[in-house]
C-alpha cells in the first residue's frame, strides 16, 4: 500500500479512510509531546538540556501541526491539498529534522553538557558581583 503510486497521488475518497485517522492520530501525539517538552524545558534549569528540549518542542511542533493541517485538509476533502502526497512530505520533512536532531544529540549534546557541568564547577566558587 505505502509502495503504490495511486495511494501517495490519486485524490483519496470523500470518506476518511483508516490510514488518514491514524495518521491524524499521529500528528496529534506529536502535538502533545511538543507541549509536554515546553512544560519540560520550563522546569528544567540545564541550559544544554534547555536547549535539547528545545529543539525537540520545535521539531513536534512544526510537524504535529503541519500535520493536522494537512488532516483537517483531509476531512474537509479539499481537491489539491488533500492527497497523501503532501502527508508524504511533512513526514519525510520530520524524518530528515529528526535526523539532524539526533545527530545533535550523538556528538555535540554531551560534550556540550560535559562543559557546562564543568563551567559550572569552575565557577561556583568565583565570587559574583554584589549588588
Amino acid at each position: 500500500m505505502l509502495f503504490d503510486p495511486n495511494f501517495w497521488f490519486v485524490q483519496p475518497a470523500l470518506t476518511l479512510a483508516k490510514a488518514d485517522l491514524v495518521l491524524g492520530y499521529v500528528f496529534a501525539v506529536l502535538l502533545g509531546l511538543a507541549i509536554l517538552a515546553r512544560i519540560a524545558k520550563i522546569f528544567t534549569r540545564h541550559k544544554v538540556v534547555s536547549k535539547l528540549l528545545n529543539k525537540l518542542f520545535y521539531l513536534n511542533l512544526v510537524i504535529g501541526i503541519l500535520g493536522l493541517f494537512w488532516f483537517g485538509l483531509r476531512f474537509e476533502s479539499t481537491p489539491i491539498f488533500s492527497t497523501r502526497f503532501w502527508v508524504g512530505l511533512v513526514i519525510l520533512g520530520g524524518i530528515i529534522w529528526l535526523g539532524f536532531f539526533f545527530k545533535y544529540l550523538i556528538f555535540n549534546f554531551f560534550t556540550e553538557r560535559r562543559e557546562f557541568d564543568a563551567l559550572l564547577l569552575k565557577n561556583k566558587y568565583i565570587p559574583g558581583k554584589k549588588k
